[in-house]
């Protein structure tokens, strides 16, 4: 399995934290936040990790360089953001040949990833992914997800005025070997959320965490955290 850490964003909503450093650099608890993921990753069987730059992506270069898991890692420098859709399947010749984590790299949660991996190899066969959800206490801001009885998104709307549920969309996914081949190489999509995820109810396993879950992007989160 492989793992892809997207990491590119350029922080705006957390200005003026991100104005001399990148959104994954930021420190939680005095340490980087992508240090938090790349040492989950190293806990688990991860062959390969991927992680896209954009802002200022010589000091995540750097940052990586130190870091003992150097040996697995592949930078993808965007010199124009692609989006989280649109970062995936440019690169889709590296990811297509094995499952694959999917994780938003401005998020913080000290949960097991191994159970995430479990759930998603004991999912049901139509679908081919598995999406990490949480209990949120401001659904509005979330994307929100409705399952049916086996845990299968049968709805999902991100950001809703109303929301019908406070089950919501951790954006920590697992993509089994034939996710891609759900969709046409050359269709041009961007977000992930907004481009993918809707053509997908249906195929879409969710594995529920109970641990607390932040959203690092936003200012009004990371002053809670930090």
């Amino acid at each position: 399995m492989n793992a892809f850490l997207l990491a590119a964003g350029k922080g705006l909503r957390l200005r003026p934290y991100t104005e001399n450093i990148p959104k994954c650099l930021i420190k939680v608890k005095k340490k980087p936040l992508l240090d938090y993921w790349l040492n989950e990753l190293d806990k688990i069987n991860i062959s390969k990790i991927f992680i896209n730059t954009h802002y200022k992506s010589e000091m995540v270069h750097s940052y990586v360089r130190k870091h003992k898991s150097f040996n697995k890692i592949k930078i993808l420098n965007e010199k124009k953001l692609l989006g989280t859709a649109g970062s995936l399947f440019r690169n889709i010749k590296l990811f297509k040949e094995d499952s694959m984590l999917m994780i938003h790299a401005d998020n913080y949660s000290k949960f097991n990833i191994s159970n995430l991996i479990n759930a998603h190899n004991s999912r049901p066969k139509q679908c081919l992914m598995t999406m990490m959800v949480f209990n949120s206490p401001n659904p509005k801001t979330c994307g929100i997800v409705e399952i049916d009885k086996n845990k299968i998104v049968k709805n999902f709307v991100e950001k809703p005025k109303k929301p019908l549920s406070n089950l919501a969309n951790c954006a920590v996914y697992v993509l089994s070997k034939n996710f891609f081949k759900e969709f046409k190489q050359n269709e041009n999509f961007h977000d992930f959320s907004h481009d993918i995820l809707p053509k997908l109810i249906g195929k879409i396993f969710t594995f529920k965490i109970n641990e607390s879950f932040f959203d690092v992007g936003h200012i009004k989160t990371y002053n809670l955290i930090k």
